[in-house]
């Protein structure tokens, strides 16, 4: 029964995993060019999903964005790991 338990736990936590909407505002707002992880190209990362480019690790700007802070998440190197919500992929 507990096995139950954590994976609806789990499920739901997914399920209400913060997701940044991919529009022109939440876009002009973007701060990925700042930050000295910065790919090179690309951004808005948060809702796009990660770069197709290699991604060094040197720090996140990410918590220091407009967006991070309105859609509350908790993450950042979403250039690395994939968009708001994705998690990891």
């Amino acid at each position: 029964m507990a096995r139950d338990r954590s994976r609806l736990t789990t499920s739901l936590k997914e399920d209400q995993m913060a997701k940044v909407p991919d529009t022109e505002e939440n876009m002009s707002r973007c701060i990925c060019g700042t930050c000295p992880t910065y790919p090179g190209e690309g951004g808005f990362f948060c809702a796009k999903g990660k770069s197709g480019l290699s991604v060094t690790r040197k720090g996140c700007v990410c918590g220091d964005c407009a967006n991070f802070q309105e859609f509350g998440l908790e993450d950042g190197y979403y250039c690395a790991d994939g968009a708001a919500g994705e998690g990891p992929q």
